[in-house]
């Protein structure tokens, strides 16, 4: 009776809605929390508080990859979110900024070990389409950060006390939605592999020995598809940190709030009807080319035209359209390859956001440095060119080098040819 009441839309969706909650106290925090830390430190330990976050995400899901339970047990789960929310709050209370950056750490290690279970718990829900559910999980993100965006101007900025209690109350309830999702999930997933245990036995009872051994070891996926990741989110951070500089000294006709904007809009209107495109065309490789030949296009115009406004938008737009076709395609790879082979999906997706994280890490480091070499060098332009030529040579290496390795390493699974 209780598989029949199992609904897994429903609790897709429960999920959606607590991460588009979490992801508006993100949203509502972050720019308040660095603007306020760099007025009353600098913009170094202003930024050290990204990096903390980053830091913790790359620790976190790094555990998450040595301890399975740590970030897919549905109590930890919801643990590892309350951790980042109660973190996140006591950054309130916070006079210094080396205290800061050490709860952002703690906060992004809660959000290391928690995300990677989420998606693994939305990959239980085999009815629904993985495509759907990455490019709907993707929508639900940035419609809370809009929300948050929307928030943050009506929320007074030296108000940190009630800034952060919100931020609190929204892990709290992204915490439960999850825990409510996640125990109907394991309920029906225990009553499918009762039903099926039988059909298992006998398939393993068919098994050969050599099969069985090849099945103890199972295949990774190569290294070079999990740094185009990395390289991937490190060039796609640039409007957080590249725009946020470039415009205030060379734009400065527009707000600095403006790429944030435009980037949200464009992923809450164009990513599910480009993923639909996706499962049509079968083909998630030629997605994540085209993300890098966004990110291309992109720096290249702001190579071109440095001191446009307009220039700047459009780049940014574009950078809004590189992260819709290529973030969601590869969760899908990743997800294929973990059905197909002996791979543990959730330490797959740790592994997956562990590279993400690194990628934005660096990235948010790279971002300022870049700037200001470029600014040493009176070229203001030159930050953007090196962009745009690392983009052009991982658009290529996207062409043929990766998926060949990704069909390689799936050609190695056992019982497949």
């Amino acid at each position: 009776m209780q598989t029949k009441k199992f609904d897994p839309v429903f609790n897709s969706y429960l999920i959606y809605i607590g991460v588009a909650i979490a992801s508006g106290g993100v949203a509502l925090y972050t720019p308040i929390i660095v603007s306020e830390t760099g007025k009353a430190f600098s913009g170094f330990w202003a930024a050290s508080i990204l990096f903390g976050l980053n830091l913790g995400r790359v620790l976190g899901s790094y555990m998450g990859t040595r301890f399975s339970r740590m970030a897919n047990h549905p109590l930890a789960i919801s643990g590892n979110i309350l951790l980042e929310g109660i973190a996140l709050y006591f950054m309130a209370y916070l006079n210094q900024a080396w205290a800061l950056a050490l709860f952002a750490l703690l906060a992004g290690l809660g959000s290391g070990l928690s995300f990677p279970g989420l998606k693994n718990y939305l990959l239980k829900l085999k009815g629904l389409d993985q495509t759907s559910i990455f490019s709907k999980l993707a929508f639900a993100i940035r419609m809370g950060l809009v929300g948050g965006y929307l928030t943050a101007s009506f929320v007074p900025h030296d108000q940190l006390k009630l800034v952060f209690l919100i931020v609190l109350i929204t892990f709290i309830v992204y915490g439960l939605f999850m825990l409510i999702a996640m125990r109907a999930i394991s309920e029906h997933e225990q009553e499918s592999l009762a039903l099926e245990q039988k059909a298992l036995a006998d398939e393993a009872a068919s098994t050969t020995a050599v099969a069985a051994t090849e099945s103890e070891k199972p295949v990774e996926l190569p290294l070079m598809f999990y740094l185009s990741n990395s390289v991937f989110w490190c060039f796609a951070v640039q409007p957080m940190i590249g725009f946020s500089l470039h415009i205030p000294k060379f734009t400065p006709e527009i707000p600095v709030s403006t790429p944030f904007w435009l980037a949200a809009l464009v992923i809450i209107f164009f990513q599910i009807p480009i993923s639909k495109r996706a499962v049509r065309t079968l083909d998630h490789f030629r997605f994540l080319k085209i993300g890098y030949a966004c990110l291309f296009v992109s720096f290249a115009i702001m190579v071109v035209f440095t001191h446009s406004a307009a220039a700047v938008i459009v780049s940014a737009i574009l950078l809004s359209f590189g992260q819709v076709f290529y973030g969601p395609s590869l969760d899908v790879l990743v997800a294929r390859f973990a059905n197909k082979s002996a791979a543990d999906t959730g330490r797959l997706m740790s592994q997956q956001m562990f590279y993400q994280s690194m990628g934005t890490m660096v990235g948010s480091l790279a971002g300022g440095a870049l700037f200001d070499f470029a600014q040493f060098l009176k070229m203001p332009g030159v930050n953007w060119f090196m962009l745009a030529l690392a983009s052009l040579a991982m658009m290529m290496l996207s062409q043929k080098k990766i998926p060949a390795l990704y069909y390689d390493a799936g050609q190695r699974v056992p019982g497949t040819s």
